[in-house]
């Protein structure tokens, strides 16, 4: 089944400063909050009945297709959405990471009673069928990277019942270069800085693109460990932040009430923005909108300078590898 969009916002990036066309390629990432199996708030419960449903994968794959996507990322997804969306998109590799039961300790499963109309495929091996995916167009190779995050912040309420988040990392070819693509969800009881060291670790020096859902608006202060770009502390630019000289932290809101919490990051050495949208399908499948977005990267070669900005603002060109977290 097609897709039915209606883009939100595209950001127009100015582009001076990149290197010259032929050396740089393009990279097409979306990342998408699906709310498969409900939450606690009761936000998703229109977007999950069985009309909805029924279009999910079809719908999905044609947000892929149509803006040939290198790299697709989903949180809170459910097992059996794996392999519909395989059905769909013949042509990629999904990596899957369960890190919980849909729904929570003790509650009923709902990815499970949910999906199971859909396809008789609801659980792994190991049960968990809560969690995250990534669908890489040119496939995977090596271990990937699966994680459960610990809790290293304090719950915004004291007591409140914590919910374990989780990292997905796995190592491919996007575009003409080796890189590390990656996903997570985070809540207020895992901080950013805890993902991308995580990240840094298992990259090295690899290209890198970081998706997911960080549940802080771009102003948190937890960002500024990942946003660089002279914006931050951090050693990543995201497809909503504009060049340097008019970089900004900020972009359209990807959630029906109406915040950004959803990002596309990548390392600023390897890649600038290259423009976003927010998009939303018809019928609406989740309390999210699909963030999509373009970086624009440049082809391996020995170099002595910052990546990608190449002077073009003096706090970029101080940065090396050494201050990603």
């Amino acid at each position: 089944m097609g897709a039915f969009v209606t883009g939100v916002a595209v950001v127009a990036v100015v582009v001076a400063g990149l290197p010259p066309a032929a050396d740089t390629y393009r990279v097409n990432v979306l990342t998408y909050n699906v709310c498969a199996a409900g939450n606690s708030a009761g936000t998703c419960v229109r977007d999950l009945t069985p009309e909805h449903r029924r279009t999910w994968a079809g719908q999905v794959s044609a947000l892929i297709r149509s803006r040939d996507v290198d790299v697709a990322s989903f949180t809170e997804m459910c097992y059996a959405q794996v392999g519909l969306l395989r059905r769909e998109l013949p042509g990629y590799r999904l990596v899957w990471y369960g890190y919980a039961k849909g729904g929570g300790p003790g509650r009923e499963d709902r990815c499970r009673t949910l999906w199971s109309d859909l396809t008789p495929d609801t659980a792994p091996p190991d049960g968990k069928t809560f969690g995250m995916a990534l669908a890489l167009k040119n496939g995977a190779d090596g271990p990937p990277l699966r994680r459960l995050l610990r809790t290293d912040h304090a719950p915004a309420v004291p007591g409140e019942t914590i919910h374990p988040r989780g990292l997905l990392c796995a190592t491919g070819r996007v575009g003409p270069r080796r890189s590390v693509c990656c996903v997570t969800h985070i809540s207020d009881t895992e901080t950013p800085r805890q993902v991308t060291g995580l990240v840094s670790t298992y990259a090295g020096n690899a290209p890198v693109i970081l998706t997911g859902d960080f549940n802080r608006e771009p102003g948190h202060d937890q960002l500024t460990d990942v946003y660089g770009m002279g914006l931050g502390e951090g050693g990543y630019t995201e497809v909503d932040a504009t060049s340097c000289g008019v970089a900004r932290r900020g972009g359209e809101p990807t959630t029906r009430g109406g915040r950004k919490i959803d990002y596309i990051f990548a390392t600023e050495a390897d890649y600038r923005p290259g423009g976003a949208e927010v998009v939303r399908t018809d019928p609406e499948l989740s309390d999210h909108m699909a963030l999509a977005g373009t970086l624009i990267g440049t082809e391996p070669r020995p170099r002595r300078d910052g990546g990608p900005w190449r002077g073009s603002c003096p706090a970029c060109a101080r940065r090396r590898r050494g201050r990603r977290r």
